[in-house]
């Protein structure tokens, strides 16, 4: 083989090779974030279910829920600048402030992302929520 046809080989490889490096980086080392709040929903539950679920069974409860997105309700026992508790049974940290005007006594509708269970505060953990009813 000729010096030009072994360059134009090489050449190939190495473009095809930074091709196939930017596609993995962008397609799993730096994916593009989830938009929870366009998600479909995948589980509607209420935060009394919700807990039960992760106390009684929690590996079951953690390959339903974990990474799902979660539509739930119940009553704001607490409220912070970015989050509210459901009656002692779930924590619900919003994407961004939250301005809604949510009190403690409200009852309200979620949808976020289900992270996982603390199990030393016993609550289940939603990211990412918005806001869906507040009644």
């Amino acid at each position: 083989m000729n010096k030009k046809r072994i360059l134009s080989i090489v050449l190939t490889l190495f473009g095809l090779g930074i091709i196939g490096s930017l596609i993995v980086y962008k397609k799993v080392i730096n994916p593009a974030h989830r938009e929870i709040a366009k998600e479909v929903t995948d589980f509607t539950i209420d935060v009394d279910d919700l807990q039960f679920h992760f106390l009684n069974n929690p590996e079951e409860a953690t390959l339903k829920y974990v990474d799902k997105v979660i539509e739930t309700y119940g009553t704001v026992t607490e409220v912070g600048s970015d989050l509210v508790v459901f009656e002692e049974k779930v924590q619900a940290n919003f994407l961004e402030t939250n301005d809604q005007n949510i009190a403690v006594g409200d009852n309200i509708r979620i949808k976020g992302r289900c992270v996982g269970f603390d199990e030393f505060l016993l609550l289940v953990k939603i990211d990412q929520v918005t806001t869906i009813k507040i009644n």
